[in-house]
């Protein structure tokens, strides 16, 4: 008797690392303009935000950059006039989760001249050992529904004979997230860095695996 079953492992972890993803945009007149203004930028952020909270600049890791001349639709003519050039540099941000460190550059970054678009996402370092415990939550509750199945019919379940699952689609990532708004919000606001340790606190990241189980009952 074959008997195919989807065996579910589900499981909550709490958050142990940051990720912040950074976009520097600067937008001038000519290429030279907002090359150097960027990088102004950049080198500012690395300065005032890296160092100064003991990161290496090349903890930072370059995603995207690019310099474009911009249009604009002009509605007498009917074309697009140029419209001076845009800086894009985009990077990311990793490291252990830490309130303290989150709140201070949260509040650090508020308070730059031309301060980055951020956005804080909450993620767990240990991927590969909570994939492997999730499979095996899942094989288990796999064989449990199999053995249920086999008794019902009357039989003995033997030994798995297939399994299969789709690629990993869960989403190691926690829901929540801070935006560019959430960072300016306090900038006006004395002892910011303790408030934002006392009401911030990230959801659980609901992680789930599913495998398909082919077993063989006598």
């Amino acid at each position: 008797m074959e008997i195919i079953v989807q065996g579910k492992g589900v499981e909550y972890v709490t958050p142990n690392e940051v990720i912040i993803s950074i976009n520097f945009t600067t937008k001038g007149y000519s290429y030279e303009e907002v090359l150097k203004e960027g990088t102004k930028n950049v080198k500012v952020f690395v300065e005032e935000v890296l160092i100064k909270n003991n990161f290496r600049k090349e903890e930072m890791k370059t995603r995207n950059f690019v310099i474009r001349e911009e249009t604009k639709y002009n509605k007498i003519t009917g074309e697009y006039d140029p419209d001076g050039y845009s800086f894009n540099q985009m990077a990311s941000l990793k490291f252990d989760y830490n309130e303290e460190l989150i709140a201070t550059m949260m509040v650090t970054i508020s308070k730059l001249e031309n301060a980055p678009k951020c956005q804080i996402n909450f993620g767990i370092k240990n991927e590969k050992e909570c994939r492997k415990n999730l499979l095996a939550s899942a094989y288990t509750d796999a064989e449990n529904q199999a053995q249920a199945i086999a008794e019902a019919a009357g039989k003995t379940l033997k030994y798995c004979e297939k399994v299969d699952f789709k690629p990993f689609t869960t989403n190691y990532v926690s829901q929540t997230n801070f935006g560019a708004d959430a960072m300016f919000t306090e900038r006006a606001y004395d002892g910011a860095v303790q408030t934002i340790i006392n009401t911030f606190t990230p959801e659980d990241i609901e992680l789930i695996e599913n495998l398909y189980c082919l077993w063989i009952a006598e």
